[in-house]
């Protein structure tokens, strides 16, 4: 099996897993919009003898609303700033000094193994 074959396999796999969760999400939003559209005229008929049908519509509007301005208000609230991210952490250990030096030792092992492999495609 080719290097090729292998890269487009792996990214087959991801493709399928990432149709497969976005299919599942769009199904939990559909069963999400369909519950509230239900709750809501659950709300509207619970309301109905106790304030009128006017009112029990601008009650239910008027909670939407208010979540409406909630997030709106929660959106534009400022985000804190992202902590600098260090190249090792100063409770390191030498342990994990040395797993870097490996990691970077074999990041350059597989370079140069690309490399060769592409180089030696050229020319056929």
């Amino acid at each position: 099996m080719s290097i090729q074959a292998m890269v487009m396999h792996t990214v087959r796999g991801y493709m399928d897993s990432a149709k497969r969760s976005a299919i599942g999400y769009a199904v939990c939003a559909l069963c999400g919009l369909a519950v509230l559209i239900l709750a809501t005229g659950a709300g509207v008929m619970a309301l109905l003898p106790l304030v009128g049908a006017v009112y029990a519509q601008l009650i239910v509007a008027g909670v939407f609303l208010a979540v409406i301005v909630a997030t709106l208000l929660w959106l534009q609230r400022p985000v804190r700033a992202a902590e600098p991210v260090h190249a090792m952490p100063a409770n390191a250990t030498a342990e994990t000094g040395q797993r870097q030096a490996q990691f970077a030792q074999i990041t350059m092992i597989i370079e140069a193994v690309m490399l060769g492999y592409s180089l030696s495609r050229r020319r056929r």
